[in-house]
């Protein structure tokens, strides 16, 4: 059991497949939506620039992540198509 002055208290159980971890990040279904954009990863682009691009906040790197099911950010690849979700999407969904 935590309790509520542990720093896990505010994580929750995720479960991916069949493995299952601790999480601060919210658990996202971002559905395709007509406003998302698509964005071809270059040679040197992280999430986190790509997050500020589009979405003004590069901590929200993981949305991008989550959206793209990239499990690891360091792994994209050049030539690489990333979906990026709105600015409204997220902020429904994240921001709220």
């Amino acid at each position: 059991m935590i309790g509520k002055r542990s720093r896990y208290a505010a994580c929750s159980l995720v479960r991916e497949g069949t493995e299952k971890y601790l999480s601060t990040r919210p658990n996202l279904e971002i559905v395709p939506q007509p406003d998302d954009r698509f964005h071809e990863v270059i040679v040197g682009e992280r999430l986190d620039q790509l997050a500020f691009h589009y979405l003004g906040d590069p901590k929200l790197w993981w949305v991008i992540a989550e959206a793209n099911d990239i499990a690891w950010a360091s792994e994209i690849e050049p030539g690489t198509v990333l979906r990026i979700p709105s600015l409204e999407t997220v902020e429904m969904k994240v921001l709220k």
